[in-house]
Formats: structure tokens, sequence, C-alpha cells
């Protein structure tokens, strides 16, 4: 069984541009067997809308990793999350999606939904520790009979407690 790497120290968290599109794409074709097309990136980052978020997590000029969400508030939905493969297991994707969902509830965001293959338990894990649990099933959802769930989590807010 292989061990936990060393956690990365000094990530950044900003709005991806086109200067670390090349490193995302990588990371984005490593990642996901069926890829998004590089023009679902370029537009999102040339004509941002005011409700569509892309971030990336950056080491120094590295780019280590990725997160696409929307927020219409009061729901916010990620769409992509995606962490360079020697950078796994270091805590990149704690990392981004930590600080997509405060910056979701900042923004006034209450609850978050997203799809996760249902045989991505890896991920699964990952999400169920941050408070989401399966709220549905959404049937050949990645295409060749590849079902994903639908995992929502209620954000906390200080207006709450």
């Amino acid at each position: 069984m292989a061990t936990p790497q060393t956690p990365l120290q000094e990530f950044i968290f900003e709005k991806m541009r086109l200067s670390h599109l090349a490193q995302v794409l990588v990371i984005e074709n490593e990642a996901f067997a069926a890829p998004w097309h590089p023009d679902m990136f370029k537009l999102g980052i040339r004509l941002p809308r005011s409700n569509e978020h892309f971030y990336v997590a950056r080491q120094r000029s590295k780019i280590i990793g990725y997160i696409v969400f929307q927020l219409l508030v009061p729901e916010g939905h990620i769409f992509n999350l995606a962490v360079a493969s020697k950078y796994r297991r270091r805590g990149v994707a704690k990392y981004l999606l930590t600080s997509t969902l405060e910056f979701i509830a900042e923004k006034g965001g209450r609850e978050v939904f997203l799809e996760v293959a249902v045989s991505n338990l890896p991920a699964q894990y990952l999400y169920r520790q941050f408070g989401f649990r399966i709220r549905g099933r959404r049937k050949n959802y990645y295409g060749h009979g590849k079902d994903a769930y639908i995992f929502g989590c209620h954000l906390q807010t200080d207006i709450e407690t």
C-alpha cells in the first residue's frame, strides 16, 4: 500500500488565466477519460460570467490543480475538480475544496452540489469529509453506462448558528 506523500505548503488559490491553460489541460487529460474540450476553459477565462468561476491551485509557477464551479445564490455547483497525478494525496484537493466552499459561503451560498462517478470511491471519500451526502443518482451521466451520484452539502453560516 502506498503511503501519503508529504503535504505541500504555500498554495495559492487564484483565478485561472490563459497563461495557466497549458498546465490545466495536462491535468484535465490525465485525470479524465472524457476531458473537457480546451474551448470550454478558454471561454470561461476569456468571457467570464459573473456566476462562473475558474480557479487554480498554484505552487510558485506550477499549476497543481484546479476547480470550476458556479454560484447562483443560494446554490453552488462544482463542475470540475482535478489535481496533477504527482501531487495527489498531498492535500491539494482539500485545499481547493476548502477555498471554494469558503468563497461560496462568503458570497451567500447555502448549499453546494456536484456529481461524482459511482465508481470514484476516493473522490466520494473526500467529499464526505466535507459533509457532502448522496442526494440522488444520474443514470449514464458519464456515458457508456457510467452513473454519477449527486452529492449535496449544506453550508453552515454565522446567521444560522
